[in-house]
C-alpha cells in the first residue's frame, strides 16, 4: 500500500477595512478573528506534535494584524472605539449600533452558552430598550464571547467569565489589552512554527484580487463563454505582476524567506497567471480539482487528481473540493467524533483508490471562518482531526512542498491551463453581475487615470500605488450584486468607493459623482432584525408549483448567506416562511427540483430554545397530525401551531437537509434562527 500524504491548506484572509479617506477601520473581524482563529490555529499546531500543515497568509491582512498594536488604534477601530467608550457618552446612533452589530456572530454556538449575552439577545430583539447597565454588559460580551481557546484561558478573561454581568469601564480596558496582547504574538508565533519545519507558511497575491482579471476582464469568457463583461476593459498584467511581488516582499520580511508556493486569490489562475507566478520564483500553486478535469476535457482518475502536475513552468495542486467543503460547510453541525471518523474513511478509501502508489490529497479552505459554527470552534474539532488522521496507516500529513518532494509531478503535464478559480471553475462570481461590472468599469477608470505602470507607479507615488492595489482588491467584487450577501453590504460599498474617491484625489482629479451614492442600489444599511422578515400575515394554498408563487408575496425569505458553500454546490436554495395564529407555512426551493432533489434526502425543522423539539418535514410520511405537504418544483408545507413552540410569541425555527445516514448537510438560516411572529404586523422577526 502506498502512502497518501494528507495536506491541510488554511488559506487566511480578510479585507483591507481600513477607509482611505477618513483613516477609520470600519469593521471589527481582523481585530476578532485574532484572538479566536489566527491564536487558536497555531496552539492547533502545536498541541498535536504529529500535524504538519500549509498556512497561507494573505499580506494585507498581515500589516491589519500589526495596526492593532498602534498607539491610535483603539480610535481608529469603530467597534472598538464604540466598545471602550463610556456609556453615559454614547449618543442614540451609536448606541442603535451597538444594540444591532453587537450581535454579529454565531448564536447558537458563541452566544448561548453565555446566559447574560443570550439575556440581552431576546431583549434587543423583542424591542425592548436597552438601558445602561445592559449597553456596558455587551459592550464586554461581544468582545469576550468572540474570544478563543486560547485566549479565554487568560486570567483577565476567566475573571471576566466568572463575573458575567455588572461590567464597568475597567473591564472593557483590560479586555481591549488582552485582545492586544494576542494579536502582538499572531505573527512571531507563526514564524516560530514556520522555523520547526513543521508548517509551511505560503502567500496570496497583496491584497487579494483576482488574478486572471487583473490580467484580462475578457479571461472571464475563456472560463464561461456565457459571461457579460464590463464595458470597460481593465487589462493590466504588471498590476498583477506587483500584486504577487509585493506579496512575497512582504513574507520575506516577516518570516525571514520568500514562500516556495501561493494559493492565488480564490484559487483563480489562467495561463499568463502561472507565467507570471513563475517568472516570480513561486515553485508550485493551489487551485481546484474542478479546474484540473477543465484542463484534460475530462473527469480526473483517481491517480490523476490525487496527484500534483507541472504546468512547464510550475507544479499546481488541486484541492479535494468534497473533503474541503466538509470542514468548510458540513461537519460542523456533526456530532465531532462522527465527522472525524468519517474524514478518515474518506481519506482511507482514496488510498486504496491509489493502491501501491503515493499520492497527494489537498483540503484547502478559509482557516478562520468556518470555526464560529463549531461546538469549541477550532480546539473543539481540529486538534483531535490532525490525531486522527496521523494514527491512520497509510496516511501522512506533510506540507505542500513535502508532497511535491515526495511524489513529483513526472509524467504528468496539463495540456492547457484554464481560467477559472475554486467557485464553479469559473469566474462569474467577481465579474458578470451588472453591479459587479458597474464596479469593474469604474475601477477601470480610476486605472486609467492613473496610466503609469504599476512598476513605475511605485517608485514615484507609492501611496498611489497602494490605493490602487487596495481597490483591485477581490472582496468588493464578491459582496456587491448577487450571489453573497451580509449585514455590511453597504460598509463595502462605501469602502470601494472610498479607494475610488481617493484614486482621483491623489491624481488632482475630481472623483465622478457617481461614486457619491451606492453602487449597488439596494446596499442600503441592514439590521438583523429586519432583514429577510415577513411583512404579510396568510395562509396560502400549498401547491408545490412555482406559479403559484404570488401567493407567497411578502414572506419571510432566508437564504445561503455569508460563508456558505456557492450556490451551484447545495440543494436547499431559498426558504419562504409565512405565519399565522393557525400554523406556519413553508415554501422550499431547491437548486433543481425538489421532488428529484429531495428523493435521497430529509428534512427537519428545529425549533428554538436549543434542546426544543425537531420536527421531520421530509419524508412527509413522518409529518405531524393535520400538517400538509405538496412537492413537485418546489415542496410546499403547513405545519399547524399544535406542533410548534413559541418564544415570547414568535416560532423560531431553523431547516436542516439530512443525508441518507441522518446527518445534517446543510442549514438554513446556517446560523441562529428565523423567526416569525403570527400574530401582529409588522413582525418582529430577526434572523440571526
Amino acid at each position: 500500500m502506498g502512502t497518501l500524504h494528507v495536506c491541510f491548506l488554511w488559506h487566511m484572509h480578510q479585507p483591507p477595512y481600513g477607509d482611505p479617506l477618513t483613516g477609520a477601520v470600519t469593521m471589527p473581524w481582523v481585530r476578532l478573528h485574532a484572538v479566536k482563529d489566527y491564536s487558536d490555529m497555531a496552539l492547533a499546531l502545536e498541541s498535536v506534535p504529529a500535524a504538519r500543515a500549509t498556512v497561507n497568509w494573505v499580506p494585507s491582512l498581515l500589516d491589519q494584524i500589526e495596526d492593532i498594536a498602534a498607539p491610535d488604534f483603539a480610535e481608529r477601530e469603530t467597534f472598538l472605539r464604540l466598545s471602550l467608550a463610556p456609556v453615559e457618552s454614547l449618543d442614540a446612533a451609536s448606541r442603535a449600533t451597538i444594540a444591532r452589530h453587537f450581535f454579529a456572530l454565531n448564536h447558537e454556538r458563541m452566544l448561548e452558552p453565555w446566559p447574560r449575552y443570550a439575556e440581552l439577545r431576546a431583549r434587543a430583539a423583542s424591542g425592548d430598550p436597552l438601558h445602561d447597565e445592559d449597553i456596558r454588559d455587551l459592550q464586554v460580551w461581544f468582545n469576550l464571547a468572540w474570544l478563543g481557546a486560547d485566549a479565554r484561558s487568560s486570567p483577565v478573561a476567566e475573571r471576566l467569565v466568572a463575573k458575567g454581568a455588572g461590567f464597568d469601564d475597567g473591564d472593557k480596558a483590560a479586555l481591549a489589552a488582552l485582545q492586544r496582547q494576542v494579536a502582538a504574538r499572531i505573527i512571531p508565533r507563526w514564524a516560530a512554527l514556520g522555523a520547526t519545519g513543521r508548517v509551511e507558511l505560503t502567500a496570496s497575491p497583496a491584497f487579494h484580487p483576482i488574478l486572471p482579471l487583473l490580467c484580462d476582464t475578457e479571461l472571464a469568457r475563456a472560463a464561461d463563454p456565457t459571461s457579460p463583461l464590463p464595458q470597460e476593459r481593465f487589462r493590466h498584467p504588471g498590476d498583477a505582476a506587483m500584486q504577487v511581488r509585493r506579496a512575497l516582499a512582504s513574507h520575506a520580511a516577516r518570516f525571514g524567506a520568500a514562500p516556495a508556493g501561493m494559493w492565488p486569490s480564490e484559487g483563480a489562475i489562467a495561463a499568463p497567471v502561472v507565467t507570471l507566478l513563475a517568472e516570480a520564483g513561486i515553485r508550485w500553486a493551489a487551485t481546484d480539482e474542478s479546474l484540473l478535469a477543465r484542463a484534460l476535457g475530462r473527469a480526473a482518475t483517481p491517480a490523476e487528481r490525487l496527484a500534483p502536475w507541472t504546468t512547464g513552468e510550475l507544479a499546481l495542486f488541486f484541492r479535494d473540493h468534497d473533503l474541503s467543503d466538509r470542514i468548510g460547510f458540513v461537519y460542523a453541525s456533526w456530532d465531532h467524533a462522527r465527522a472525524r471518523a468519517d474524514f478518515v474513511t474518506r481519506l482511507r478509501a482514496l488510498s486504496r483508490e491509489l493502491g501501491e502508489a503515493d499520492g497527494v490529497v489537498t483540503i484547502a479552505l478559509d482557516g478562520e471562518n468556518c470555526w464560529e459554527s463549531y461546538a469549541g470552534g477550532v480546539m473543539g474539532f481540529l486538534p483531535e482531526l490532525y490525531q486522527a488522521v496521523a494514527a491512520t496507516p497509510g496516511l501522512r500529513l506533510s506540507t505542500l512542498s513535502e508532497a511535491l518532494d515526495a511524489v513529483g509531478t513526472a509524467g504528468r503535464k496539463l495540456p492547457g491551463v484554464p481560467a477559472g478559480s475554486w467557485i464553479d471553475g469559473n469566474l462569474r462570481t467577481w465579474l458578470g453581475d451588472p453591479v459587479k461590472n458597474r464596479a469593474w468599469d469604474e475601477l477601470t477608470r480610476a486605472r486609467t487615470a492613473a496610466a503609469e505602470p504599476m512598476e513605475v507607479l511605485s517608485k514615484r507615488d507609492p501611496v498611489l500605488c497602494d490605493l490602487l492595489m487596495r481597490a483591485e482588491a477581490s472582496d468588493w467584487f464578491w459582496w456587491f450584486g448577487a450571489g453573497h450577501s451580509s449585514l455590511f453590504d453597504d460598509h463595502f460599498d462605501a469602502l470601494f468607493r472610498a479607494h475610488l474617491v481617493a484614486i482621483h484625489r491623489r491624481l488632482g482629479l475630481a472623483s465622478p459623482p457617481a461614486l457619491d451614492l451606492p453602487l449597488d442600489p439596494h446596499a442600503g444599511p441592514r439590521s438583523a432584525s429586519d432583514a429577510g422578515c415577513p411583512t404579510a400575515r396568510r395562509r396560502p394554498v400549498p401547491t408545490g408549483s412555482r406559479d403559484s408563487f404570488y401567493g407567497w408575496v411578502g414572506a419571510g425569505v432566508v437564504e445561503p448567506g455569508h460563508g456558505a458553500m456557492h450556490r451551484s454546490e447545495l440543494t436547499l436554495a431559498r426558504l419562504r416562511y409565512l405565519g399565522t395564529p393557525e400554523g406556519l407555512s413553508l415554501r422550499v426551493e431547491t437548486t433543481g427540483e425538489a421532488a428529484a432533489d429531495l428523493t435521497s434526502s430529509g428534512l427537519r425543522l428545529v425549533q428554538m430554545p436549543p434542546g426544543g423539539s425537531a420536527l421531520t418535514l421530509w419524508p412527509a410520511s413522518a409529518l405531524p397530525p393535520q400538517a400538509t405537504a405538496v412537492c413537485g418544483p418546489v415542496l410546499d408545507l403547513f405545519i399547524p401551531a399544535s406542533a410548534l413552540q413559541e418564544v415570547g410569541g414568535e416560532y423560531r425555527f431553523a431547516l436542516e437537509l439530512l443525508d441518507a445516514r441522518g446527518g445534517v448537510t446543510e442549514r438554513l438560516p446556517r446560523d441562529g434562527f428565523a423567526a416569525c411572529d403570527p400574530g401582529r404586523l409588522p413582525p418582529s422577526a430577526w434572523l440571526a
